[in-house]
């Protein structure tokens, strides 16, 4: 299948933020230019073909048209009129229902439905944040597939290093995913609920989570299989009133449900204020080096409105590529 995606779009951008411009991270793979994935239903199921296995679904950028270079505008479209195409398939081959099924999911992935005109013109009118974030023009806000893998990924990641938080998703993923095959690469569904109930608190804990953080996903699991954390039950909820919910889950605070309703529901203005990181950077390229507070980051990220969230993904985005750029000229 080709995808035609409006507006600025770098696949290679985007999909690497998904891997963390490490080629694989949990259940998201980059590898040789093509991006992976064993894909999830919203209800954090793994998609099952007809006969039972996992549907994987692929995808990389198509071959630019003759004299037209990838991502590049082509003749007689303006500025902010670009269009990129994406081949999309099905390892194996597929049925049409498959493929129509894995084009809707790595869409939502991918974040091709994104309407980023408003974000870019902040950017233009932004000059810090635009010399800063500006080069990643064309990468879209990349999500997860359910709001329990979210929540699964942002707890996992709470007051630990990057580094250690990487390695207890590769290894949740890898022990209780469902393993599937594609182009010779073998790779796993994220973990469903059911499998993270199964596992208990002591097998996830042999993953090296905590006794607490092994308790908090055995809540969101059975919630999630109680349909408490389905993405309609926030449909109708604007964004203080999704935090407030999502607040009523242990082991979710503010931080956690900002970053769940970023990357689980796609929406744009939500802003993690309590993140150190985040804290850190604004502070650098705003502050002159200092951090700022969790309220002030607040107040001055209101310039960013009604794409916080945005702004958000495209700093840490910049982070990573600063941080996986470091550790690979230090081998």
């Amino acid at each position: 299948m080709r995808l035609t995606v409006d507006g600025p779009f770098d696949f290679d951008l985007t999909a690497g933020h998904l891997t963390r411009y490490r080629g694989r991270d949990g259940a998201d793979i980059l590898h040789e230019g093509t991006y992976y994935r064993a894909l999830s239903h919203p209800d954090a199921r793994p998609v099952r073909r007809m006969d039972g296995s996992v549907l994987v679904a692929a995808a990389r950028p198509a071959p630019a048209p003759p004299g037209e270079r990838a991502g590049e505008a082509g003749a007689g479209r303006q500025r902010g009129e670009e269009r990129s195409a994406l081949d999309l398939w099905i390892p194996g081959d597929g049925t049409p229902e498959e493929e129509a099924l894995a084009a809707r999911h790595m869409g939502w992935l991918l974040g091709l439905d994104a309407d980023m005109s408003g974000f870019h013109a902040l950017l233009d009118a932004d000059p810090v944040l635009g010399s800063a974030v500006g080069p990643l023009r064309g990468l879209r806000p990349a999500r997860a597939p359910s709001v329990f893998e979210a929540l699964v990924q942002a707890v996992v990641g709470q007051q630990i290093s990057a580094a250690v938080a990487r390695t207890i998703r590769e290894a949740l993923v890898n022990t209780l995913g469902t393993p599937a095959e594609a182009d010779s690469l073998t790779m796993h569904a994220f973990p469903e609920p059911a499998a993270v109930l199964d596992a208990g608190t002591d097998g996830l804990r042999a993953l090296k989570l905590s006794t607490r953080k092994a308790e908090y996903l055995q809540e969101m699991a059975q919630r999630t299989l109680d349909g408490e954390l389905a993405p309609e039950r926030f449909a109708g909820l604007d964004d203080e009133a999704a935090v407030a919910a999502l607040s009523q889950v242990r082991g979710v605070g503010r931080w956690t449900a900002a970053w769940v309703l970023l990357g689980a529901l796609g929406r744009p203005d939500l802003l993690p204020a309590g993140d150190l990181a985040l804290q850190r950077t604004v502070g650098a390229l705003y502050g002159g080096g200092e951090r700022l507070s969790e309220g002030a980051l607040e107040s001055f990220a209101e310039r960013w409105r009604p794409y916080r969230g945005y702004a958000t993904v495209y700093l840490f985005a910049h982070l990573r590529q600063l941080r996986a750029a470091r550790q690979e000229g230090a081998r």
